[in-house]
């Protein structure tokens, strides 16, 4: 898999400052900007792998995050989205996280997620 390409121009998918690296806001659309997936399963496994893809091509892992800040259109999803999430850390001890409910995300899309990672520490505290 290829890192995801940002189709727009007015941020960057990642950035450093220091020895933190912080990733923008993901969410289940293509390059083209069109949403993929139909369920909050489907959606968070899409944006979670696009994340993995960057903090990859930036020399982190899952085991590297922090802090995670996710938006559920729905707080009904929260179960589902959980199931798919805590697969990505199956064996590890998850980043901190906040969710919140949020009442429009673009396209209607039912998960937006952001992160902060710490690379080469593999946070184990």
């Amino acid at each position: 898999m290829s890192q995801p390409q940002n189709p727009e121009p007015f941020y960057s998918l990642a950035r450093r400052a220091g020895d933190l690296l912080f990733l923008s806001g993901f969410g289940p659309v293509d390059a083209a900007l069109n949403v993929v997936g139909d369920t909050i399963e489907a959606q968070t496994e899409f944006t979670m792998n696009a994340m993995q893809r960057v903090l990859e091509s930036e020399g982190a892992t899952w085991d590297d995050v922090v802090r995670m800040n996710v938006y559920l259109l729905h707080m009904d999803d929260r179960d589902g989205f959980n199931r798919t999430y805590m697969g990505y850390f199956e064996g590890r001890r998850p980043p901190t996280r906040r969710v919140i409910g949020a009442g429009d995300l673009f396209k209607g899309i039912l998960v937006e997620i952001d992160c902060v990672a710490a690379p080469g520490t593999g946070s184990t505290a």
